[in-house]
C-alpha cells in the first residue's frame, strides 16, 4: 500500500481483531502504560509530556497505535517527533521517528511495517524531507533507511585522572539561571553557524528544553555555566541528571561550547575538575543513581575542540551508533540545499565547473547541471542500463556521502558496487565536504 494514502484508510485492519490508527488525548494514558511496560520506567515521563501536547511539536495524533478490540489495549505503537535541521544555514524539516514497540504476544505480524508507513505518510504531509532514527542495529533498513552519520563521538575521562587535575583557577562552573538562557541560546546558534548540520530551536522549543519537561523525564537536561575568576561568563555545559548506562556510571556531557574567544587550552582542567565536583555532588544528593563515580563521559561531536586541548592520555574512546536516515526524495532535498552546495565548490579544484553529473542508483538516479559553478538543474533521471552514469551508488548509500559521513574512495571501498569516474568522485567530494559534527534532535 502506498504511504500516501494509508492515512486517509484509518483505522485500518491489520488482521482481526487488531486496528491501526491515529492516538488521541483519550490515549494517552494507555501509551504511558504501554511505554512504560514494554520499556521500563525511565520512558514514562517523556512518553507523558509528548502524549499530553506539553510538547512544542508533538501532540496524541502523532503517536500512531495498534488496539486489539477484544481487550481494547494497546499491542503496538510508534512516535513522531517533528523538529528543524540547518543545512549550512538552511532550514529544512525533519521527522524523528521514536517510541517504537509491539508487546511480544503481537510481533511478527508486520504491525511495525505498517505504522512506519503512516508515519512516513504524516511526516510528508508535514513537509518533511528527511526522517532520522536510531535504536536497534539494521531493523530500519528495510524501512527504506541508511547510517548517515554518528550520533557522537564519545570520549570518556576515568576518575583516575580527574582526582589529579590541576589548573590555575582560571574558570569555574555553576547552575544556570533564567537569566543565561538567552545567553546560551546566542552560544548555540553561534557554535550553529560554524557546523554543516545543526538542528534550529523556535522560542517555545528553547523553552520546552530549559523548563518544559517533567522532572522525571529522562530527555530532560541540566545546564551549567562556565565562568571566569571575575564571573564574566565564557560558555556552558549541558549535562543528563541522571545515569545513561547502569553498567557505566559517568557523568554524561552531550554539549560544551564556549564563546568566540575562550579557549579551551586555557580552561580545560578547572572545566573538567568543576564538572567532577558537580559530579560527586549529584551522587552525594541521590539524583544521580550510583554508588561511585567512575569518571565523566564526553558524548560531544567527533571533532569537538575539547578533544584536542585535553591530552590524549587522558580520553578514553567508545564506540558511537549511528544514525539511520530516510530521505524519501533525494531531488526535493539537493534542491532545497543546492545554494551551500555551490558554495562548497567556491575554493575548491571544482570551483566554476561546467558539465553534467549523473548519479545511478539502479533503480533510478538523478541528473545535475553546472554551468561555471552554479547548479542550473536538478531532476530524477532513469538509466537504462547498470553501467550508466557518471557514478553508481548501490542501495541508499548515496547518503552516506550527502552526510559527508565518507568520502568518495571510502564508499567505492566499502561497496563493491559502487564506482564513479575520477572526475565525478572529486565533484561530489567537493559537493559534500566531511562532517564531523553532532545534532542536537529534539527529543
Amino acid at each position: 500500500m502506498p504511504s500516501s494514502s494509508i492515512l486517509s484508510q484509518m483505522p485500518l485492519c491489520c488482521g482481526d481483531p487488531l486496528v491501526l490508527r491515529l492516538a488521541g488525548p483519550q490515549d494517552a494514558e494507555a501509551l504511558v502504560e504501554f511505554n512504560t511496560r514494554l520499556f521500563d520506567a525511565r520512558f514514562t515521563g517523556w512518553t507523558a509530556d509528548l502524549a499530553s501536547g506539553r510538547h512544542p511539536t508533538v501532540q496524541a495524533g502523532d503517536f500512531t497505535v495498534v488496539v486489539d478490540t477484544r481487550s481494547q489495549k494497546i499491542v503496538s505503537s510508534v512516535c513522531l517527533i517533528s523538529q528543524t535541521w540547518l543545512y549550512g544555514g538552511i532550514p529544512f524539516q525533519v521527522g524523528r521517528p521514536e517510541l517504537v514497540a509491539t508487546d511480544p504476544d503481537y510481533r511478527r505480524r508486520g504491525l511495525v511495517r505498517k505504522q512506519f508507513q503512516a508515519i512516513h505518510a504524516r511526516s510528508a504531509a508535514k513537509g518533511e524531507l528527511m526522517q532520522v532514527i536510531t535504536g536497534v542495529d539494521w531493523i530500519y533498513r528495510q524501512f527504506g533507511y541508511e547510517m548517515g552519520v554518528k550520533m557522537w563521538g564519545s570520549r570518556c575521562v576515568d576518575s583516575m585522572h580527574l582526582t589529579r587535575l590541576k589548573g590555575p583557577g582560571g574558570c569555574r562552573v555553576r547552575p544556570a539561571t533564567s537569566d543565561d538562557h538567552a545567553f546560551i541560546r546566542n552560544v548555540y546558534e553561534q557554535a550553529s553557524c560554524r557546523e554543516l548540520f545543526a538542528a534550529a530551536r523556535s522560542s517555545e522549543e528553547w523553552d520546552y528544553e530549559f523548563s518544559g519537561r517533567s522532572k522525571d523525564n529522562t530527555r530532560r537536561r541540566d545546564w551549567l555555566i562556565v565562568e571566569d575568576a571575575a564571573g564574566s561568563r565564557l560558555g556552558y555545559v549541558q549535562y543528563l541528571p541522571c545515569i545513561a548506562l547502569s553498567h557505566m556510571p559517568m557523568l554524561r556531557i552531550y554539549q560544551v561550547e564556549l564563546k568566540a574567544g575562550a579557549g579551551y587550552l586555557n580552561v580545560w582542567p578547572e572545566l573538567l575538575k568543576g564538572l567532577w565536583e558537580k559530579g560527586k555532588a549529584l551522587v552525594a544528593d541521590g539524583i544521580l543513581a550510583c554508588e561511585e563515580l567512575l569518571g565523566l563521559e564526553l558524548a560531544l561531536e567527533r571533532d569537538h575542540p575539547l578533544y584536542h586541548a585535553i591530552p590524549k592520555s587522558h580520553l578514553r574512546e567508545i564506540k558511537a551508533s549511528p544514525w539511520y536516515i530516510r530521505v524519501p526524495d533525494m531531488v526535493a532535498l539537493l534542491r532545497r540545499i543546492r545554494p551551500e552546495m555551490e558554495k562548497h565548490l567556491i575554493g575548491t579544484v571544482a570551483e566554476g565547473y561546467s558539465g553534467e553529473l549523473k548519479l545511478n542508483f539502479f533503480r533510478g538516479g538523478i541528473q545535475l547541471s553546472f554551468e561555471r559553478g552554479r547548479i542550473s538543474n536538478i531532476e530524477s533521471w532513469n538509466p537504462n542500463e547498470v553501467w550508466e552514469g557518471d557514478a553508481r551508488f548501490p542501495d541508499a548509500s548515496f547518503m552516506q556521502l550527502v552526510c559527508g559521513w565518507h568520502r568518495f574512495d571510502r564508499m567505492a571501498e566499502s561497496y563493491a558496487d559502487c564506482w564513479g569516474t575520477h572526475e565525478a568522485a572529486v565533484l561530489l567530494d567537493c559537493l559534500f565536504p566531511s562532517y564531523h559534527g553532532k545534532v542536537w534532535l529534539l527529543a
